[in-house]
């Protein structure tokens, strides 16, 4: 299922504005990007990659010059869903994914609790 860049940002900001507000609050200095491609790891499709520090392991003097970044796969989310609606559930499961491991969160440690 095609979507146009626009749109998927539209449903990016959905995403974002969907997150608890204890999260949200922490999220500091991080940018979310789109890239049209297709990336894959380990034989698995990415639909999305947090680059950066995460918050557990900064120090309290710590500032990174350089904002985090979320990157969403515009192909990967397409290829992967079928409906808009499980479009607009999976670019939130990424969001949401990629915003963990920015907290620190381990990869199993995401994927237990469903994103």
């Amino acid at each position: 299922m095609e979507i146009e860049s626009k749109k998927l940002e539209q449903e990016i900001e959905q995403a974002l504005k969907s997150i608890p507000k204890e999260f949200a609050d922490k999220l500091k200095n991080i940018e979310i990007d789109l890239e049209d491609s297709l990336p894959e790891k380990n034989g698995s499709i990415l639909l999305g990659l947090y680059q950066g520090v995460p918050l557990k392991d900064r120090s309290a003097v710590f500032e990174p010059l350089m904002p985090d970044r979320i990157i969403l796969y515009k192909k990967s989310l397409e290829l992967v869903s079928k409906t808009p609606e499980e479009l607009r559930k999976n670019i939130r499961d990424t969001v949401i994914h990629e915003i963990g491991h920015y907290f620190g969160f381990e990869e199993k440690d995401i994927r237990k609790r469903g994103f």
